[in-house]
């Protein structure tokens, strides 16, 4: 009975390794559609251009605007009811999800973030919805140069947004 017991363990262990890699891997955990990606792990379904860009056919074109927190909340509001509403600043860990770990990249050029599901995304700080627990006059923000976090900037500042809002999964 132990030879089979250890088979199917081994077994367990390799299905699991398998699918944690495939469930972690960019391609199969965003699902591209149009100008949205949807997170079904997350579930949270992304605009795939930054504030300012539009959607063209395959990509973001257009400026991206540079906002202050109070602006990027402004222009998340007027967009409440577009396309189902719901449009948010995402938290600095929902954001940071997004971050691509790409091995061999020119590391002071290209953002960090799968390029195909975020076409021309700027390569430095997106703004997020949470404020500093450290101290309340900065807020956190994700910079796709680097990968990295920060809480050193002033709302009054001038970062680029991209907009998130929870995932609706009809049943």
């Amino acid at each position: 009975m132990q030879p089979f017991r250890f088979k199917v363990i081994a077994l367990v262990a390799i299905l699991s390794s398998f699918c944690a890699f495939n469930l972690n891997a960019e391609g199969i955990r965003l699902h591209r559609d149009g100008p949205m990606a949807r997170d079904y792990i997350k579930k949270l379904e992304w605009m795939r251009c930054s504030v300012g860009q539009v959607w063209d056919n395959r990509t973001c074109i257009g400026e991206i605007k540079m906002l202050s927190v109070v602006e990027a909340l402004e222009v998340a509001g007027r967009l409440k009811n577009l396309d189902g509403g719901g449009w948010r600043l995402p938290k600095v860990k929902e954001l940071q999800s997004i971050v691509s770990k790409v091995e061999n990249r020119p590391r002071d050029v290209e953002p960090n973030i799968d390029q195909e599901t975020f076409p021309n995304t700027f390569a430095g700080p997106y703004w997020t919805s949470d404020q500093s627990f450290y101290s309340k006059q900065y807020q956190w923000s994700v910079n796709f140069l680097t990968g990295q976090r920060f809480n050193r900037f002033f709302p009054r500042q001038k970062l680029a947004v991209r907009l998130v809002r929870d995932l609706k999964i009809i049943n």
